[in-house]
C-alpha cells in the first residue's frame, strides 16, 4: 500500500487543458503530502555543511515558486473581478469587498499590504509569464523584463520582486528629467533594473536597498528638480508606526514647506532673549528661591530634534484655536478623545483595565488626556448598561477668557524657573488636577508652556502655590531637599539683582 502511495505521489500532473477547480485543488493537496515527507526528510537525511547549503539553495528557490503561484493566483482573481464588473453578472446588491485588495486580504487573512506586493508584480510581469498582466486578452508589454526574468526562473521573492518593480518605478521620473532623451532615460532605467536584480540574486536585501540608496543619490547628484509627478512619487508625511511608545513619521518637503517647518521650530529652537538692557544692574537671574535669592535654574535636558518638534506642534495646536482652519465633520478642528470618569480621576496602573481612546489614534494614554484635560472643552456624557447616551451635559472651558487674561498679566509666560517662553507658547495648567477635584480659579492655575506641562504630568516635579505665586519643587531623586524656586525671568524685579561675578560665586 506505501508503495502504491509512492508510485501514485509520482505519477506526472495532468495536461493543463484537462484541469478544472477540483482537480486543480487535488493537486495542491497532493502537493502538501510531499511537502511533509520533505520537511521530515530535511531534518534525518544526512548531509554535511556544504551539502545543505545547496538544499537550503533549491529550498528558496522553491519557495519563490510558491510566491509565482500567488501571484498568479492574486492577478487570476483581479481579472475575473473587473471582468464581472464590466459585464454587471452580479446582482445589484453590493459586494462586501470594498476592492479586490481587500478581498483576498479577508479569504486569505494576510495584510492588505502583502496583497498589494503580489498585485504590484503582477501588473509589472511581462508577456511570456503565467501571471503576466492582461487587456483585451491580449498580454501587455514588458514593463520591467528583468525582473520578470528573474522572477519566472524563480530567482526572485515576492516581496524582493515588488521592492525592485517600485523602485524603478519611483526613479523613472526624476531619471527622464535628467536625462536628453526617452532612450538614453530607458538605457538608465535598464542599467538601474539590472544591477538591482543581480545584486537581490548574489547578495542580502540589505544589499539591495543600499543599492537603491546609492543609485538615488547618483540622480538626485544630476540635478533632479521636484515637478508635479515627483511630488506625487516622494512628497508628503509617511507614518512608519509606533515604536518604543513613540509614533515614527517620516517627512518630504519642498523647500518652501522646509522653511515653513522651521520657522515654526524657531521660537523653541532658538528662545528669545531679554527685552531690556542689564548693562547698569550686571547680570539679571531666571531663577530664584522662595526668599528672593537668585539660583542656578535647571537645565533644558531636550535634544535639539526636540525642541522642532515642540515647536512645530505648538504652531499646529495654535493654528487649531484659531478657528480659521477648514471645518471637519460639521465642527472646527480639534483634537477629541474620550475616557471614563473613573480612569480619569485614578492612577493609571498599566496592569488595570482602562477606557481612553482618541479619534484618529485609537487607544490613548490616559496621562496624556489629562495632560489635554487643562486646556479642554469637557462635555460630560452619562452612558446606560448598553452604552446608549442617557444624558450629555454642555461644553465647560476650564479657564475662561477672562481668567486667562489675569494669569497672562500675573505669570506673563512659563512659571519654570529659567524658561523663557512667553505667554504666547503657554497653557493654563490647574496645579490640583482638574480631574481630582481641582478647581478653575486663578490660586489654583499656573501658566506653562508645552514641554514643561509634560513635565509636571508626567515626572515628579510639582508646582505649590504660594501667595498666589506658582512654586516648583523638583522630585526627590533629583533634589532631595526639594526646594521652591520660581520663574524671575518675566518677573525680575522679584529677584535680588547681583553682579555676574556675585552670582558665579
Amino acid at each position: 500500500m506505501d508503495e502504491h502511495k509512492s508510485s501514485k505521489n509520482t505519477d506526472p500532473p495532468p495536461p493543463i487543458d484537462t484541469l478544472n477547480i477540483q482537480t486543480l485543488r487535488a493537486l495542491l493537496k497532493r502537493q502538501r503530502e510531499l511537502d511533509a515527507v520533505l520537511i521530515e526528510a530535511i531534518s534525518r537525511v544526512p548531509a554535511s555543511p556544504s551539502e545543505l547549503d545547496g538544499l537550503g539553495v533549491d529550498l528558496e528557490s522553491y519557495s519563490h515558486q510558491t510566491g509565482r503561484a500567488q501571484v498568479a493566483f492574486a492577478a487570476r482573481m483581479e481579472r475575473e473581478l473587473a471582468e464581472i464588473e464590466a459585464d454587471k453578472k452580479l446582482s445589484t446588491r453590493r459586494s462586501p469587498y470594498k476592492s479586490v485588495k481587500d478581498r483576498l486580504s479577508q479569504v486569505l487573512h494576510i495584510n492588505p499590504g502583502e496583497v498589494q506586493k503580489r498585485l504590484d508584480v503582477a501588473h509589472a510581469i511581462a508577456p511570456g509569464s503565467p501571471v503576466a498582466a492582461m487587456d483585451n486578452g491580449r498580454e501587455l508589454e514588458a514593463a520591467h523584463p528583468i525582473t520578470r526574468a528573474a522572477f519566472d526562473n524563480s530567482d526572485l521573492s515576492v516581496p524582493m520582486s515588488a521592492r525592485i518593480v517600485s523602485a524603478v518605478d519611483r526613479l523613472r521620473t526624476p531619471i527622464e528629467q535628467v536625462t536628453k532623451s526617452l532612450a538614453e532615460a530607458e538605457a538608465l532605467l535598464a542599467e538601474l533594473e539590472t544591477d538591482l536584480v543581480s545584486t537581490a540574486q548574489s547578495a542580502t536585501p540589505k544589499a539591495v536597498e543600499r543599492s537603491i540608496k546609492n543609485w538615488e543619490h547618483r540622480i538626485n547628484a544630476l540635478g533632479v528638480q521636484p515637478s508635479q509627478r515627483m511630488k506625487q512619487d516622494y512628497q508628503g508625511a509617511f507614518y512608519k508606526g509606533k515604536r518604543f511608545g513613540f509614533h515614527e513619521w517620516m517627512l518630504r518637503l519642498d523647500d518652501l514647506q522646509h522653511e515653513t517647518l522651521l520657522t515654526a521650530a524657531a521660537p523653541e529652537v532658538n528662545p528669545r532673549s531679554a527685552n531690556h538692557d542689564s548693562s547698569d544692574l550686571g547680570e539679571l537671574s531666571l531663577a530664584a528661591d522662595e526668599n528672593g535669592k537668585p539660583i542656578e535654574p535647571p537645565k533644558d535636558q531636550r535634544s535639539i530634534n526636540q525642541k522642532r518638534l515642540d515647536g512645530a506642534i505648538h504652531a499646529m495646536t495654535v493654528g487649531l484655536r484659531t478657528g480659521k482652519l477648514s471645518i471637519n465633520g460639521g465642527y472646527q478642528p480639534q483634537i477629541v478623545v474620550n475616557i471614563d470618569h473613573k480612569t480619569l480621576e485614578s492612577e493609571f496602573n498599566t496592569s488595570a483595565l482602562f477606557r481612553s481612546d482618541a479619534v484618529h489614534s485609537g487607544p490613548f494614554n490616559p496621562i496624556a488626556i489629562r495632560q489635554l484635560a487643562c486646556n479642554a472643552e469637557l462635555i460630560p456624557v452619562v452612558l446606560g448598561s448598553k452604552s446608549q447616551v442617557v444624558d450629555a451635559g454642555n461644553r465647560n472651558r476650564l479657564f475662561s477668557a477672562e481668567q486667562r487674561k489675569i494669569l497672562y498679566a500675573r505669570d506673563r509666560g512659563c512659571t519654570f524657573p529659567g524658561c523663557t517662553s512667553g505667554v504666547d507658547r503657554c497653557e493654563a495648567h490647574h496645579v490640583q488636577e482638574y480631574s481630582r477635584g481641582g478647581v478653575t480659579t486663578l490660586e489654583n492655575a499656573a501658566m506653562v508652556c508645552r514641554h514643561h506641562h509634560h513635565l509636571v504630568h508626567e515626572t515628579g516635579w510639582m508646582i505649590l502655590m504660594r501667595d498666589g505665586v506658582p512654586f516648583w519643587s523638583p522630585p526627590f531623586e533629583e533634589d532631595p531637599s526639594q526646594p521652591l524656586t520660581r520663574n524671575t525671568y518675566f518677573h525680575p524685579e522679584k529677584s535680588f539683582i547681583l553682579p555676574r561675578q556675585k552670582m558665579l560665586a
